[in-house]
Parts: C-alpha cells; structure tokens; sequence
C-alpha cells in the first residue's frame, strides 16, 4: 500500500507482541483495544498480527476489562477511519475515553501512522504553509 508525503518522518505500524510491520499484510493485523467495563474507559491500544499475537493480547484483559478489537483496514478506509476518531471524541466528551496516558499515546501513534496510508500527498505550497504555521506560537 503507497504512504504519502504527508509526515517527513516514516514511522512503520509493528505488532505490540513479535514487532512485525503490519503494513506488510494489513488484512491480516488488527487493532486490539482493551477497556475498562466499570467505565467505559479504553485502557489499552495495541496493533498486532491476527492469530497467535492477538491471542497473547487478548489474554492479557483482567477480570474487569473487555478486549475488543478492529481490522487495521478499517483504520485504512478514509470514511471509517474519521468515523472512529469521531467515536472516541464522542466518548471523551461524555468522560469516558482513556483511562491512562500510555493508552492515549498508544493512540495518538496509532492514528499518526495510518493517516499517511490514507492522506494525499502534500503539495510544495502546503509543506510551506505548514513550516510557517509551526513557525509561529500561539
């Protein structure tokens, strides 16, 4: 699957578990995230391999917590993707969300390393615009 320019870096998706890249074989790697039952609260995001990795994850779930998970190629489709964050934005509002920072951070990278697989590539003009706007403090 083609990455566009959209971030300077190239952050690769790995699984959590053996630290393969995921972007190899999408359709075979999921999303593994871990909640909270009591409150609603995602307590971990972990991107893994299908089989035996998301077993190992999904064990990993206490008494109290539910492990649930998404294909990656969700994350992939634009309209699903935007539909998700939306989803947790929903959820932190309503004071839900995250139960801890790794969990959020967990996230945060997750969405940061998919964003370019269904991003456009950035034009001249816009890479300009955006080391202007980084340029100035609000």
């Amino acid at each position: 699957m083609e990455k566009s320019n959209v971030f300077s870096n190239q952050s690769e998706i790995k699984c959590s578990v053996c630290g393969k890249s995921l972007m190899d074989k999408p359709s075979m790697s999921m999303i593994n995230i871990i909640e909270n039952i009591n409150t609603n609260k995602i307590i971990a995001v972990k991107p893994c391999c299908k089989g035996k990795c998301d077993k190992i994850i999904e064990k990993t779930a206490k008494t109290n917590e539910i492990s649930g998970w998404k294909d990656l190629t969700d994350f992939l489709n634009p309209y699903l993707y935007m539909k998700h964050i939306m989803a947790v934005f929903n959820s932190m509002y309503d004071g839900e969300g995250f139960e801890n920072k790794e969990a959020f951070e967990d996230y945060k990278d997750l969405l940061l390393n998919v964003y370019p697989y269904i991003a456009r590539n950035i034009s001249d003009e816009e890479k300009e615009s955006a080391i202007i706007c980084n340029e100035i403090s609000f």
